[in-house]
């Protein structure tokens, strides 16, 4: 598959938000091979999830059936379907699901409008409580449209976290603060310190352009 889903690090991230969340629906836009469906479906075993992808080559469509097979195999309540973002998400999610989507994860087509789209159908299904997480912001070059997501949703608190290997970009309501926020900080930089390192990089291109 194309795709090549969340790295080890990003395991360790989704591990720290699950045991603080205990989401109960998870929503997963992009499934490739399934690596990412079923990782956090092992670290949610009680939760159900869906994750669709659109299946652009033969690869993707096995991608989906080997995800089934092994969630089957492993007894997660978990369906890989084909489906378009944003186009086909509000009714997969009314007949994958029996409550509110509380955990959102977009790894889908990596292009800033396709990650706006995606956000903007997820924000329609989701709880009022729901956590979103999008991969590969800052490694895809998505940090615009991610800052177009945050301010046009002041109603979530979003933060790219820089310590994780895509860059990945989180955003999530007031409510759920008290559980999030311990997660952020071990993920991501302050600003003062983001600030720092832009400038430092600066000036090593600076010193060592040709």
């Amino acid at each position: 598959c194309k795709g090549g889903g969340i790295a080890f690090a990003e395991i360790a991230f989704f591990e720290a938000l699950s045991e603080r969340l205990r989401p109960r629906a998870i929503f997963i836009v992009g499934n490739a091979f399934g690596w990412s469906t079923m990782a956090l479906a092992l670290m949610n075993p009680t939760a159900r999830i869906v994750a669709i992808d659109l299946c652009p080559r033969p690869q993707e469509e096995h991608g989906i059936e080997v995800t089934n097979i092994l969630a089957q195999r492993a007894g997660l309540n978990v369906s890989a379907v084909k489906g378009k973002s944003p186009d086909d998400v509000a009714a997969i999610c009314a007949r994958q699901f029996e409550q509110s989507v509380d955990l959102v994860f977009i790894d889908g087509g990596h292009t800033p409008t396709q990650q706006t789209l995606d956000f903007a159908a997820c924000r329609e299904v989701a709880s009022p409580d729901c956590v979103y997480v999008l991969h590969d912001v800052v490694n895809f070059g998505l940090t615009e449209s991610f800052v177009g997501i945050a301010k046009a949703n002041p109603d979530l608190i979003s933060s790219l976290l820089m310590r994780t290997p895509s860059g990945m970009g989180l955003c999530y309501p007031a409510s759920r603060a008290t559980n999030v926020e311990p997660v952020v900080r071990a993920f991501t930089e302050g600003d003062e310190r983001i600030r720092a390192l832009h400038a430092s990089g600066a000036e090593f291109l600076r010193a060592n352009r040709p």
